[in-house]
């Protein structure tokens, strides 16, 4: 792996203004896996999939994330829940077990009388995905104004020596690095755009461990990474983001694979990605690295973050879908329909996973990111179980050989 390159700061400096995610994406971000239970071996039954399983159009090959459909404005109604077919005498193995959420540990360590009012971020676990990074994004509200809240853990191995501070002056850039006794840097970034007012500004702290370990904290004094200023300044002070950055609990994340730097065009050709998703809603933003796609959607007041990764089982995963529920083609099904993201203030999401005969895992993910004084706050995702379910289930997918 090439080290950093020389002017890796300014490159990062002016990325951090683009849609959040667009900065960190990873080569193949499945997340970190922990091994591997045995749930309790139960019949096995067939998963009723309704009107979810109808015949899907498979696209060919595209550089778009999603469907090219669903690039424009639509307006047309979105497709109405439908009830879910896992009912509440679900086999264990057919339930997805509670995993460690990475915006559930930073809202724990989080000031008590902050509001989180959106957040998404990634999770890690048994059987979860294998990844160079893991994230959280939340929204903060403190009476002052929202702010974003940016936590960023990866492993740089193999990356070179870091350049967290500029090698010379930059406008409106003030940046201070600090070595730790055990070689670990600890770097102070606060910026302020130029312009004229309103001022944008960030403060980041970010640590760098001998061992490769990055952890990037950063608030904004904005909704998003590129948007219009919200408050005077950031909610969160340097001391802050550094008491979250040094903190020990990010040990958790030692087993993330080394990243890889800056791919999100990965060699070897495109996913097969079919129509997939119902009419109405608009695509806000969208990434796509390959194995894992995500896009933020919206239906007239409401969002969600849509996930899907993809993979080449392992044995700990076969392991991990033990005893789940089979389909008639021999397809394992897990999932778990609109569970709480835990500290999150009303986030929830559904998640289906499934593993083909053939080896190829697909797991889907729908967010709902609303949290603490939003109508939708604790509500099930915009996306139905069976909304989910027919995604992972579509034949158009192509799992990319493991890297």
């Amino acid at each position: 792996m090439p080290a950093l390159p020389e002017h890796d700061f300014e490159d990062r400096l002016c990325q951090v203004f683009h849609e959040t995610g667009e900065s960190f994406v990873p080569d193949t971000p499945r997340l970190a896996m922990g091994g591997a239970t045995r749930g309790r071996r139960r019949q096995r039954r067939r998963l009723a999939l309704g009107a979810a399983a109808a015949v899907l159009a498979v696209s060919g090959l595209g550089a778009a994330v999603l469907p090219s459909a669903l690039q424009t404005n639509s307006t047309g109604p979105a497709a109405s829940p439908v009830p879910s077919p896992l009912v509440s005498d679900t086999p264990d193995a057919a339930r997805i077990p509670q995993e460690a959420h990475l915006v559930s540990a930073v809202a724990e360590r989080l000031p008590a009388d902050l509001r989180i009012v959106r957040s998404t971020g990634t999770t890690h676990g048994t059987a979860a995905f294998e990844s160079g990074i893991a994230r959280a994004e939340l929204t903060l509200e403190d009476g002052h104004g929202p702010s974003l809240l940016m936590v960023n853990i990866m492993n740089t191995t193999g990356w070179g020596p870091s350049h967290a501070c500029p090698g010379y002056p930059i406008k409106g850039v003030e940046c201070q690095e600090t070595v730790e006794p055990d070689g670990t840097k600890v770097a102070v970034t606060e910026f302020t755009t130029p312009d004229p007012e309103p001022k944008k500004k960030f403060t980041e702290v970010e640590l760098n461990a001998p061992d490769g370990m990055r952890i990037t904290v950063a608030s904004f004094n904005s909704l998003t990474t590129s948007g219009d200023p919200t408050r005077p300044d950031p909610l969160l002070s340097v001391d802050r983001l550094r008491a979250l950055a040094v903190d020990p609990w990010w040990r958790a994340f030692d087993a993330l694979r080394p990243a890889t730097h800056r791919t999100s065009n990965p060699a070897g050709g495109r996913t097969k990605r079919p129509d997939l998703l119902p009419a109405g809603l608009k695509v806000l933003s969208s990434t796509d690295s390959g194995q894992l796609q995500s896009a933020t959607l919206a239906d007239g007041g409401r969002t969600v973050e849509l996930t899907v990764q993809q993979e080449q089982a392992d044995a700990p995963v076969r392991e991990w879908f033990a005893g789940a529920p089979a389909l008639p083609d021999g397809t394992l099904v897990r999932s778990v329909t609109a569970r709480p993201v835990p500290n999150a203030q009303g986030a929830t999401e559904t998640i289906v996973d499934v593993l083909r005969s053939d080896g190829a895992r697909v797991r889907v993910t729908a967010a709902n990111p609303a949290g603490a004084g939003s109508p939708d706050a604790g509500q099930a995702p915009l996306l139905t179980l069976d909304q989910l379910t027919a995604i992972a289930l579509c034949p158009g997918w192509t799992v990319p050989a493991s890297s």
